[in-house]
């Protein structure tokens, strides 16, 4: 199966990282101003977080990165905005003091991302479809700024803890924003690769195809020891199964085998999204635990029979020439003994 993998952004975690990414493209003047906007809603923000755990800071960082590498935004009021875009709405900070601080055209620009306040006896679900549906109106850079929010917060949907959330997002996102994204081709090629990827969540994902997407999710941004992108060693696994032999429950299992143990992905998780069971108990026996031996694992591992032929296949791919080559060759004696180890005491299963 073949889609092209979605641009994630997040390069610019810090201040210091902006003010790189941006050198060449503001004078000084308006890097002056964007660093005083970075600092009020760093103070406002302070404390809170994302869904993921990480500092919200952070999402407004990658805000202003995909404007300026991916959109060439240059327009420091623009830029501003996307520092300051969720002080109203998520801080005690009000649209009179932005205006105060950074002009009337910031100001005009975070009121209309700002989702309205719910007043007493109003429908929370219906006054944000109206807010969603009153973007179809919205000028271009409105929209330029909504939307770069929007990828930021979608781009890794799959951290969200909560399936049903990350389902519903998913889903509103294809219905309220993807449409808006033809106001930029490159918006509209970065949605919908995005899209793509991320089409697991519109069923239960209990196919080879929806699991090859999800282990793509997961493993996103991941390399292995030598650099390569992890993901390709679960590809690699489920593959080496399916020549041996393995049922379809393998071969997902051989995608998803490392999905608990080096990645946030929970075994809960992967029940909500719709993993059959049988795949689900073999994710779990192939799951190191924290504090286990790999004799004691090993022993656990055989207790469940049909995840052995996949833990062969794992085992078989991390051992392969190529891969072993690009380590180290202290690294690779140390792999080919504990490989060696790993094999002889499954063949005793």
């Amino acid at each position: 199966m073949s889609f092209d993998e979605p641009r994630v952004f997040g390069q610019w975690v810090t201040w210091e990282h902006a003010a790189e990414g941006l050198s060449g493209r503001l004078d000084e003047s308006a890097m002056a101003g964007l660093h005083d906007a970075y600092r009020y809603a760093a103070s406002r923000h302070e404390g809170q977080r994302r869904p993921a755990g990480e500092p919200y800071v952070r999402h407004l960082l990658e805000v202003v990165e995909i404007m300026a590498t991916a959109l060439d935004v240059t327009d420091a009021d623009m830029l501003e905005a996307g520092l300051l875009h969720d002080v109203v709405e998520d801080t005690d900070g009000t649209s009179a003091e932005i205006t105060e601080r950074f002009g009337g055209r910031t100001a005009d620009l975070v009121a209309h991302v700002t989702m309205p306040e719910i007043l007493p006896g109003q429908d929370k679900r219906l006054v944000r479809l109206a807010y969603l549906d009153g973007l179809r109106d919205a000028r271009p850079d409105v929209l330029r700024l909504k939307l770069s929010d929007r990828y930021s917060n979608v781009q890794r949907l799959h951290t969200h803890p909560r399936a049903e959330k990350q389902r519903s997002y998913y889903a509103e996102t294809l219905e309220h924003f993807v449409p808006l994204a033809k106001v930029d081709d490159r918006l509209a090629e970065l949605f919908a690769v995005w899209a793509e990827a991320y089409d697991y969540l519109t069923a239960p994902v209990d196919t080879i195809s929806a699991a090859t997407k999800l282990a793509a999710a997961v493993h996103r941004e991941q390399v292995d020891k030598s650099g390569a992108p992890y993901v390709e060693h679960a590809y690699a696994t489920a593959r080496i199964a399916l020549e041996d032999g393995a049922s379809e429950h393998q071969q997902m299992a051989g995608l998803l085998h490392d999905a608990v143990e080096d990645t946030p992905c929970t075994l809960e998780q992967l029940r909500d999204l719709g993993v059959p069971e049988p795949v689900v108990v073999m994710v779990d026996a192939l799951t190191r635990r924290d504090g286990e031996s790999h004799p004691e694992y090993l022993a656990r591992l055989i207790e469940t029979p049909e995840a052995v032929p996949v833990k062969r296949a794992d085992i078989q791919h991390n051992q392969s020439p190529d891969r072993l080559a690009r380590l180290d060759s202290a690294t690779q004696d140390r792999l080919r003994g504990k490989y060696e180890a790993a094999l002889a005491a499954l063949s005793r299963s």
